[in-house]
């Protein structure tokens, strides 16, 4: 179970850092930010001689389709179960919804558009170039997570690394994903049994229930906040600079200098054809 009081408060905790990491990389690197916020990509399939197509993109209307409809599920769900309606303080543990709540955890953590959004806000922090081509590997996505993101976040001192932590895990998402797992309410110490521990160093047999709603309230907030604050500091990016078109490093066989556009009135980034 989890109390309305601890789940307010990890909303606030995810919102903050999220925000926060948004905000500082205005103040710091401000290319980055209006890269991330115009969903900036490369496109392979678009990158061969036949191709009539720029293979570096922004507002790639597909990844923003695949985020819409994660979000619009995510909300509906939450509003069912974690609304918290007067005068219920707590959400009581429930198999049904737990059973949701292990696919939207596996669906969430095996997200190639949500894994890319990370990791272009990890290294936000290093004052990089762009990076407009993210590999998340097909497999071993824990890998890309750990080093790729979460070690990134750590080294830049950043309190997602934190939120990361309280929310991934391994064992988990490979239980989940493999349905290698088992409800145990045989005592008052109910819990998940994993079935597919491997003997390595971090891996864990079991989650009690009241730990394994705290896991993935970090998680489902992470992936609504992301998408949620992102679309929040998109929409008011002419009022905040000042300003509705934007210079950036453009990186088609030379870096060059181009300007992009944002409209506020149909909520778009496109190329200025001047």
């Amino acid at each position: 179970m989890i109390t309305f009081e601890k789940y307010t408060e990890i909303f606030n905790e995810v919102k903050k850092c999220i925000n926060d990491t948004l905000i500082h990389t205005k103040e710091t690197a401000l290319e980055n930010y209006i890269l991330f916020l115009a969903n900036a990509e490369y496109k392979e399939e678009c990158d061969n001689p036949q191709s009539e197509m720029n293979p570096y993109i922004i507002d790639d209307q597909i990844e923003d389709f695949k985020d819409e409809n994660r979000l619009r599920f995510l909300v509906d769900f939450l509003r069912k179960y974690y609304s918290f309606p007067e005068p219920q303080t707590i959400a009581e543990n429930d198999e049904y919804r737990f059973n949701i709540e292990l696919m939207i955890y596996t669906h969430i953590w095996e997200s190639k558009p949500f894994l890319k959004k990370l990791f272009r806000l990890a290294q936000l922090g290093n004052l990089e170039p762009y990076c407009w081509n993210v590999n998340v590997p097909e497999m071993r996505k824990s890998v890309f997570i750990e080093k790729d993101i979460k070690k990134t976040l750590k080294k830049n001192k950043n309190p997602l690394f934190a939120v990361i932590e309280k929310g991934f895990h391994s064992s988990l998402r490979n239980a989940f994903a493999h349905s290698e797992y088992v409800f145990d309410t045989s005592n008052e110490n109910c819990r998940i049994w994993l079935g597919n521990r491997k003997r390595s160093k971090g891996e864990i047999n079991d989650i009690l229930f009241d730990d394994w709603s705290q896991k993935f309230v970090y998680s489902v907030l992470l992936s609504y906040h992301l998408i949620a604050i992102s679309d929040q500091h998109r929409k008011n990016l002419v009022q905040e600079i000042g300003k509705d078109i934007y210079t950036i490093n453009y990186p088609f066989i030379i870096y060059k200098n181009v300007e992009i556009i944002y409209r506020p009135e149909t909520n778009e980034f496109i190329f200025n054809r001047k």
